[in-house]
């Protein structure tokens, strides 16, 4: 490479490093009201708190006029949001941290002018009540209980994290758990083109992606969003997120899955590797989103690795994962739907050593589907509340089968019973303001296998702050 091209690349790599590290001036913040996290400080013993900092002396600029986007909806993407209830907390001197976990918030402008440190959080609370013949007691959970942990180290430097704690206690012989889901570092540059690096959320699937139980509808996840993608599924990644017009992307490396866990009635779920990696094998994740018009996205996801990490018994198990998903909210409607793919490869050889190793977990499929559509309408729309609430009456199905292809092999290996799943839910989401949600559902689930349909009444009430 000749001398030139060097010192052009050398000075493109310092000016980009520049850009990231280096505070926006003080002439560039916007005129009208700053509300800020923890404001930066010109003495640096002095303590910080959670303050609306007044602006400087801008008279000789005009305000900016407030949004009705800005006073009523949390930083998050109007075109995932679009027909909500008004949230709680507005414009003042206590604002809730944004959530980082989609790259629209990150993007966001108005996360610019936010500095230091804030607190958020997310749970619920479910009563899964079976009932017909044969059907168990009902179970009350505090299912999962999330605190939100973020700092702004600057407009282009920020740090966010989520602790989750599930089932309210975790001592020896319980079955509660303490675990990081997010800790990560975005770097932004410009608008289509960011950096981000940590533990961060696979991007695949509608509830893998916005995953906190107020923002959709049932008490429990689609089968979908379990058995096919393993939500909620969290890696080590780092790579690139922006966007262009109404398009956004990310695409990131992340350590690959571990084919020796794969089951047969739960697919890769187990094979996640998210607690002291092997990278023997490393896999590539992304996903591209479109959003031609308010309310309506369209998201296509990926996932691509190998999954033997080094072990010759196994041999490569290349394994691909694909999702496609649509949104649709406006007018009280709401429209969601996705469908899920993945193809493992190497499968006559990885369950010939799992036949050896672990006879139960077999035999794993060569392809895994699943997927769901639910129509959903306001019934308090027509009324036209000034109260904001949101009462939405919806109906869900789904069907997803972790053996839709069992490889015929010499080892004579034939499907579980079971793994083809169906499930019908209708039920009511009540939102009296944006962060709650109280829910009221029915299911009816049934698989392949003659009488094994069972009937489920499921109660929650999920919150987000």
């Amino acid at each position: 490479m000749s001398q030139p091209i060097c010192r052009s690349l050398a000075s493109f790599c310092a000016a980009c490093l520049l850009t990231v590290i280096a505070p926006p001036a003080q002439a560039q913040s916007p005129p009208g009201p700053v509300i800020v996290l923890a404001p930066e400080q010109e003495n640096p013993s002095a303590a910080t708190s959670t303050v609306a900092v007044p602006p400087p002396n801008t008279a000789a600029a005009p305000a900016a006029p407030a949004s009705t986007l800005d006073e009523e909806v949390p930083i998050q993407s109007p075109i995932v949001l679009s027909d909500q209830p008004p949230a709680a907390v507005k414009k003042s001197g206590i604002l809730a941290l944004p959530r980082q976990s989609q790259i629209d918030v990150a993007l966001d402008p108005r996360t610019n002018k936010l500095r230091g440190a804030a607190v958020g959080g997310y749970g619920e609370a479910v009563v899964n009540a079976p009932f017909g013949p044969g059907a168990g007691p009902a179970i009350a959970d505090l299912r999962r209980t999330i605190l939100y942990f973020g700092f702004n180290f600057t407009d282009r430097i920020r740090f966010f994290s989520e602790i989750e704690f599930e089932h309210a206690l975790t001592t020896s012989g319980k079955q509660g758990e303490v675990a990081v889901e997010q800790a990560l570092l975005d770097f932004m540059i410009v608008r289509w083109l960011n950096l981000r690096a940590g533990m961060s959320l696979v991007p695949l699937s509608l509830v893998n992606l916005y995953h906190e139980p107020s923002t959709f509808n049932g008490v429990e996840r689609p089968d979908a969003d379990l058995f096919i993608i393993p939500s909620t599924w969290k890696q080590l990644v780092a790579g690139l997120f922006g966007a262009v017009g109404p398009l956004r992307y990310q695409v990131y490396v992340t350590p690959g899955l571990r084919a020796e866990d794969f089951r047969a009635d739960v697919g890769i779920r187990l094979g996640v590797q998210d607690n002291l990696v092997r990278t023997r094998d490393w896999g590539l994740t992304g996903r591209v989103d479109y959003a031609p018009l308010l309310g309506l996205n369209l998201g296509l996801g990926g996932f691509f690795t190998h999954a033997g990490q080094g072990d010759p018994n196994l041999g490569n198990v290349p394994v691909g994962v694909v999702a496609l998903d649509v949104k649709f909210s406006r007018w009280g409607l709401s429209l969601r739907g996705q469908a899920s793919y993945i193809h493992i490869g190497d499968t006559d050889r990885l369950n010939y050593a799992l036949s050896l190793a672990r006879p139960q977990q077999g035999p794993v499929a060569r392809q895994l589907a699943g997927g769901y559509v639910e129509l959903g309408y306001d019934v308090l729309r027509p009324f036209k509340l000034h109260t904001g609430f949101q009462l939405v009456a919806f109906g869900r199905y789904e069907r997803s089968d972790t053996q839709l292809d069992v490889p015929q092999t010499g080892l004579l290996l034939s499907r579980q019973p079971g793994n083809d799943r169906s499930v019908w839910t209708l039920g009511l989401t009540f939102r009296p303001i944006f962060e709650i949600a109280v829910k009221l559902d029915y299911q009816h689930r049934h698989t392949e296998v003659a009488g094994s349909a069972t009937n489920q009444i499921n109660a929650g009430i999920a919150y987000q702050f």
